[in-house]
C-alpha cells in the first residue's frame, strides 16, 4: 500500500503515513460507501401492454399468412382474404387471449431492475428465480430504443451494453423492454450511471 498523499510504501494494516503524517483512508470509506449503496435511487419494471401485444400478434399473422399464401400459389385472390382473415380469427385469439398473453404479463411482472448508486440488480422470479448484479463501472453506453409500434403505446426498449470480459448480463448487455414512459426513465437511468 502507498500513502495518497505523498506516495511512500506502507504497510497494509497501516492508519496513517510514517512520511507525513496523513491519514490512510481504507477501510472507513468502503464501509461508508457499501451503506449508501443499499438505497434504491430507481426501480424500473418491465410493462405489458395487452393493445401492443395483440397487434405485434396481428400483424405477425397477417404477414405470416401472406406468406403462406404467396407459397401456395394457386388460390384465388378472393380465397386469400377469407383464409388470412379465418387464422387471424381462430389462431390469434386462441394464442394472444387463451393461452400466451397470461403467461408473458406474468413473466413480465416478474422483472425488476433496482439501480443502486453504483450498480444494477434485475431480478426474475417467474419460474426460476434468479437475480443478477452489475457493477456501473462496466456499463459502458446506455441506449434508448423505440419502435413505431412502441412509439403509439409510449412504450420503449433500454439497453444497457456491459464489456464482454465482465461475464455479466445477457450476452453483452442488459435488455429492459417495452418500458413505460421509456424516454424519462432512459434519462433518470442515464443521470444515475452517468456513462
Amino acid at each position: 500500500m502507498f500513502c495518497e498523499k505523498c506516495g511512500s510504501k506502507l504497510p497494509d494494516e497501516a492508519e496513517f503515513c510514517t512520511n507525513c503524517g496523513a491519514s490512510i483512508s481504507g477501510g472507513n470509506s468502503k464501509k461508508v460507501e457499501k451503506i449508501e449503496d443499499d438505497q434504491i435511487q430507481l426501480t424500473v419494471k418491465l410493462t405489458f401492454s395487452l393493445g401492443y401485444y395483440v397487434l405485434i400478434n396481428v400483424i405477425t399473422l397477417v404477414i405470416f399468412g401472406i406468406i403462406l399464401l404467396l407459397y401456395c400459389g394457386d388460390i384465388r385472390v378472393d380465397s386469400v382474404w377469407v383464409l388470412i382473415s379465418e387464422g387471424i380469427l381462430f389462431f390469434g385469439s386462441a394464442l394472444i387471449f387463451g393461452i400466451i398473453a397470461p403467461i408473458i404479463k406474468k413473466q413480465y411482472d416478474s422483472y425488476t431492475y433496482d439501480f443502486y448508486k453504483t450498480k444494477v440488480i434485475y431480478k426474475d422470479s417467474f419460474l426460476n428465480v434468479s437475480e443478477k448484479e452489475v457493477k456501473y463501472k462496466y456499463i459502458r453506453e446506455v441506449t434508448m430504443r423505440q419502435t413505431f409500434i412502441q412509439k403509439f403505446f409510449n412504450l420503449g426498449n433500454i439497453v444497457l451494453f456491459t464489456n464482454p470480459e465482465t461475464g455479466k448480463g445477457r450476452g453483452n448487455g442488459i435488455l429492459i423492454k417495452n418500458v413505460e414512459n421509456v424516454q424519462d426513465i432512459y434519462k433518470n437511468i442515464k443521470a444515475i450511471i452517468d456513462v
